[in-house]
């Protein structure tokens, strides 16, 4: 035990003992310097920066919003169905007979609610199938000021006890039914209005109307022509899906008819199918309409506007810099009015070109989100973008800022520009400097 105590001592004061006279023993080899985060807000290298109106008009969105907020907003979609085909092919020969419709049911998808709204419903209006791209707001008033031709309570198809029924189930969510895909219970309220939900939370809207409400035109080839309000006690707002969302993403129309089969054993007997039409036209109207553009950003609103920031980066952020973060900077002009639930994204994309108002969209983006009734300071992450400016000095330094999804709403955002000295876009850029290694 003692010989190994006196080895373990030996061993401590050879290695206490022992130095390293080879060259580049630290700190001579070592660099004397530190890393240093510098952070920075830019508040002048963005200029020349213009709004251009008119990408996007309300009938080519991918959804229209339905609000109304006295004193603030009015918006109603409409839309126009498809031809009705009048004779139908019997399933025994191969000759047409008239058919005779008995009921129809109207499809909507609501596509984006508050789901704090209380007492949600959907008025039903019948408008001349003539409605197209040049109407507007004043034309469509007196037939969204008449009666109701049918409502339906949203928060009341909510609150209802999904159905039990085998067949109703089966028919409208089996393997064969209108919705497979549904989380959700079949909900159906007294009048035989039907509510879906989608995976997504959209939800699946079946208004019944029989041959009153919905009368089969001769001289109309079948087109019918709706339009939709609104009303809540409180965040009366939804989006509507489109035509353009998807094929058959936007209003149908099942449209229930029967004809005689004289060819059957019993010559009276009456065979019953539906027809399906979609929608021809879409669009939505609304009250008071966006402001014209003046000298501020202006983003969104119908038709929608977009805003280009042309940035002139300083040379040392090119060769000397590794960028941690950069953030682009806006200062509202005012609160953006609307219902609370209406809050958008606002979307940062490179272009590849610039030509101004037609500079083509690259693929480099971020979005952030503006609130509804909030003044404050919008900020948008760019790091990526402006990585891959620092990182090649041939890539266009500017910039669209749009609405997503574009012209769907008539929310529209204003910031102030760079002729505004005080309140003009900034960068905040977080970078540090290349450290400096010493030679050997």
């Amino acid at each position: 035990m003692r010989r190994f105590g006196w080895l373990v001592l030996l061993l401590a004061a050879g290695a206490c003992t022992e130095n390293v006279t080879a060259p580049g023993v630290c700190p001579t080899f070592c660099p004397s310097g530190s890393i240093s985060i510098h952070d920075t807000i830019f508040a002048a290298i963005i200029g020349r920066d213009s709004s251009f109106s008119g990408y996007l008009q309300g009938y080519q969105s991918t959804l229209m919003a339905a609000a109304d907020s006295p004193g603030v907003i009015d918006s109603r979609p409409f839309f126009t169905s498809q031809t009705m085909i009048r004779r139908i092919k019997r399933a025994v020969d191969t000759t047409t007979v008239p058919i005779s419709v008995d009921s129809l049911r109207l499809r909507l998808i609501i596509a984006q609610r508050s789901k704090e709204a209380t007492n949600l419903r959907l008025k039903l209006f019948t408008l001349p199938v003539t409605v197209d791209s040049t109407s507007d707001f004043a034309s469509l008033d007196p037939y969204f000021t008449a009666p109701p031709v049918d409502s339906v309570s949203v928060s009341g198809l909510l609150a209802t006890p999904g159905s039990t029924d085998t067949a109703l189930t089966q028919f409208w969510r089996g393997a064969q039914g209108i919705c497979p895909a549904c989380i959700d219970s079949v909900r159906v309220d007294s009048a035989g209005n039907v509510l879906l939900m989608q995976a997504d939370s959209s939800l699946l809207v079946y208004l019944k109307l029989d041959t009153l409400q919905a009368p089969l035109s001769e001289p109309d080839s079948g087109r019918l022509a709706f339009g939709i309000r609104v009303a809540a006690d409180s965040f009366a707002s939804v989006r509507l899906a489109t035509e353009q969302s998807s094929v058959g993403g936007g209003a149908q129309l099942n449209w229930y008819f029967h004809f005689a089969d004289s060819v059957g054993t019993k010559p009276d007997s009456v065979s019953h199918s539906k027809q399906t039409v979609t929608t021809r036209f879409d669009s939505f109207v609304f009250n008071p309409p966006s402001p014209a553009i003046d000298s501020n950003l202006t983003v969104g609103g119908v038709p929608s506007v977009r805003s280009l920031l042309r940035v002139a980066l300083p040379a040392f952020l090119h060769d000397s810099i590794d960028l941690v973060r950069a953030t682009l900077i806006l200062v509202p002009v005012s609160p953006v009015p609307g219902v609370p639930s209406d809050s958008f994204a606002i979307e940062g994309r490179n272009v590849t070109t610039d030509l101004g108002a037609k500079s083509p969209l690259g693929s480099t983006f971020n979005t952030t989100f503006v609130h509804i009734g909030s003044a404050d300071t919008v900020r948008l992450e760019l790091t990526n973008l402006v990585r891959a400016w620092t990182l090649d000095t041939t890539q266009v330094t500017s910039l669209f800022l749009r609405q997503l999804p574009e012209a769907a709403s008539y929310t529209q955002a204003r910031f102030y520009s760079s002729r505004a000295p005080a309140f003009r876009p900034s960068l905040h850029v977080t970078y540090v400097k290349r450290f400096a290694f010493g030679a050997p």
